[in-house]
């Protein structure tokens, strides 16, 4: 049978983390983008690797990707929906995110393709994404407190760990990329923010924290500062950092974040190479058109970075609150039972005395 893996784990340079470039293109968009000069050049010398988006499988993209294997550079196939059907993955569609990855494999056979890995992107529906952003904290926390009554977890955690399977049995490695806030419900030992936004926590070979600093709030002057990855960095296999995204992807799964500039990008770099030694960057189109893959080879690894103190004890104080929610989330059920015994045993000791005290008088009399 073809081998369609390659069985040589993702190579790293000396003094610097290896580092895999997110490319939400496809097609013809991608095969113009390799085609520019020094981009092969530079990826393969760099022994950096690529996550290639796979959206839709056309020959293009297949071309795109016997390239990338010509050069001896890394591929991830990023398993991913098309727009239409909401980009990710998650508990509400674990059927398609079989066939997707059924349909790359056999993809990947007929046109003799080599993937390092497998890349499951878990995130929110993008439907109730927009919905909550719309509506605000009141959607969030209705969603917190009604998190046990989804049905859905325990048949589509088993369905994504048989996935898992079979993927590890056809020879690849598997990365997901998943939300920080996976490591909190580990934290307070609970599964109520993977039930509240339809997400899962997965076993993989590499699990991928999205500690992007771009967010959309000028408050905070739409950057986190690096506060996220120094939260959540301790706990992170890798670590996904940006966001730069390209103007010649039609429709992004990022593409409302604001872009950060140089200087926010390598602070995060160094950061993130702090506590991990694979950095995923997103992305690599956004690079090329911004001229920063020059910078990017030239960061000195060693040098000091440090995150924003600000916005560092904000990160802090949202993550203590909610551990605390978590943690009465926790035990406020088993509470509620518990002191439900309570109030019946203190209504059946005083019936009892009222008895007694009854009995006595009756007796006197």
């Amino acid at each position: 049978m073809q081998t369609v893996s390659s069985p040589v784990r993702i190579p790293s340079t000396l003094g610097r983390p290896q580092i895999i470039f997110f490319c939400e293109l496809e097609g013809p968009p991608l095969l113009e983008l390799l085609a520019q000069p020094g981009v092969l050049s530079f990826l393969a010398n760099g022994e950096y690797g690529i996550a290639v988006a796979l959206h839709n499988l056309s020959l293009e993209t297949a071309q795109a990707v016997a390239l990338l294997n010509q050069h001896h550079i890394p591929v991830i196939a990023w398993l991913l929906l098309p727009a239409e059907e909401g980009f990710w993955f998650n508990l509400q569609n674990y059927p398609q995110a079989i066939e997707r990855y059924r349909a790359v494999r056999q993809w990947a056979l007929t046109h003799s393709l080599h993937f390092q890995a497998i890349g499951i992107d878990i995130e929110p529906p993008l439907g109730e994404v927009i919905a909550s952003r719309r509506r605000g904290i009141r959607d969030i926390a209705r969603r917190i407190w009604l998190a046990h009554e989804n049905v859905l977890y325990e048949s589509a955690r088993a369905a994504y760990l048989d996935l898992i399977a079979e993927i590890h049995h056809d020879d690849y490695e598997v990365h997901t990329y998943q939300l920080p806030l996976i490591v909190d419900d580990r934290r307070a030992a609970t599964t109520t923010i993977q039930r509240a936004l339809d997400i899962i926590d997965l076993p993989a070979d590499v699990e991928v924290l999205l500690c992007f600093s771009s967010i959309p709030l000028e408050q905070l002057g739409n950057d986190l500062g690096g506060a996220l990855i120094d939260s959540y960095g301790p706990s992170a296999d890798a670590i996904a950092v940006g966001c730069i995204v390209g103007s010649a992807v039609r429709s992004s799964s990022a593409e409302d974040l604001p872009p950060l500039t140089w200087d926010a990008l390598e602070r995060d770099l160094l950061l993130a190479a702090q506590y991990t030694d694979t950095i995923y960057l997103f992305s690599l189109e956004g690079c090329v058109e911004r001229g920063l893959l020059p910078r990017l080879a030239q960061i000195d690894w060693v040098a000091p970075s440090r995150p924003e103190l600000a916005k560092r004890l904000i990160v802090q104080m949202l993550r203590l609150l909610l551990f605390i929610v978590m943690l009465v989330m926790r035990f406020s059920r088993p509470l509620l039972a518990w002191s439900g015994w309570i109030v019946a045993a203190i209504l059946l000791f005083r019936l009892r005395q009222q008895k007694r005290y009854d009995h006595h008088f009756t007796h006197r009399d």
